[in-house]
């Protein structure tokens, strides 16, 4: 087999897929207490934080999905599972009889706020051999992520 790469080490995307891998389980890790999935904890972390931001009027299903890039269709089997668990309500959109307004239980906002404070640990132990490098790395994953 061919390949432009004389190991595993030069290929970015191979290294990215390993490194996504390491911090997937990471996070998992830190999520394990609250029996959030990650995709459950995204999403209700941004449901909380965009209410937050939107004066706590509630959002719909496509925007909470716009903002995490995640399908719309995977949005609605997550935000069934919150909502079964009790950490999330979806109510009529009062103008667009197509959509639901989604809003943060209590239980779901205090559940948000302990996970994030875990996950936020993790992420800075994870990457703190990075030290300042750290910096550049956000720079280069947001330069990845407009394309």
């Amino acid at each position: 087999m061919s390949s432009e790469f004389n190991n595993e080490e030069e290929s970015p995307g191979f290294m990215l897929w390993r490194v996504t891998n390491l911090w997937q389980k990471a996070i998992r890790n830190a999520l394990d207490p609250f029996e959030l999935t990650h995709p459950q904890f995204v999403l209700l972390f941004s449901c909380k934080w965009l209410n937050e931001q939107n004066n706590c009027t509630g959002i719909t299903q496509v925007q909470l999905a716009q903002h995490t890039q995640m399908d719309v269709n995977v949005t609605s089997q997550v935000l069934r599972t919150l909502e079964k668990k009790g950490y999330i309500e979806r109510r009529p959109h009062p103008t667009d009889s197509r959509a639901n307004v989604i809003s943060v239980t209590k239980v779901g906002d205090t559940v948000a706020s302990q996970a994030v404070q875990a996950v936020e640990a993790e992420d800075r132990a994870f990457f703190s051999s990075l030290g300042r490098d750290v910096g550049q790395l956000n720079r280069l994953l947001r330069q990845l992520a407009k394309r």
